[in-house]
């Protein structure tokens, strides 16, 4: 199910130290200080995109916290979809993931890991600029949620 599939892993503890651990979590988010919430997307920690929105209440309990409300574009340089907030998506791996392309759409699309078939789709969605690097898409990914 996509409740499932995009579980959000609340009740483990694994310290963000930097964005090259791999991952990292704070359990009990709703004790963390913030009315703002940003998802951001970098590439070899090159900022591709940040997204604002008013704090998901269900932050850490559901996937749908992972949906920005209000959500605002604070800085995009994708070549495809440009504008458009990323939002969580059914996936081929526990976790959450991320779509660009199809806004209120939660089960479909994905920009940040494989499809089921396994064929990779990061950054299908965005399509890196080649200031960022010489491919658009399939390559090294990482999205951060930040509470401010």
């Amino acid at each position: 199910t996509p409740e499932e599939r995009m579980r959000t892993f609340s009740s483990y503890d694994q310290p963000c130290r930097d964005l090259s651990d791999g991952w990292c979590n704070v359990a009990n988010k709703d004790m963390v200080p913030g009315t703002v919430q940003v998802t951001a997307a970098y590439h070899k920690g090159n900022l591709v995109y940040a997204y604002s929105g008013d704090r998901n209440a269900e932050l850490g309990k559901s996937w749908r916290g992972a949906i920005l409300n209000n959500a605002e574009n604070i800085f995009d340089l994708c070549t495809a979809h440009k504008g458009v907030p990323p939002e969580p998506t059914s996936n081929n791996y526990p976790g959450l993931s991320f779509d660009k392309s199809n806004p209120g759409v939660y089960t479909g699309n994905c920009d940040t890991d494989t499809y089921p078939s396994s064929n990779d789709c990061r950054w299908e969605n965005c399509q890196l600029p080649s200031s960022i690097f010489s491919s658009t898409s399939h390559v090294q990914m990482t999205v951060a949620i930040y509470l401010c």
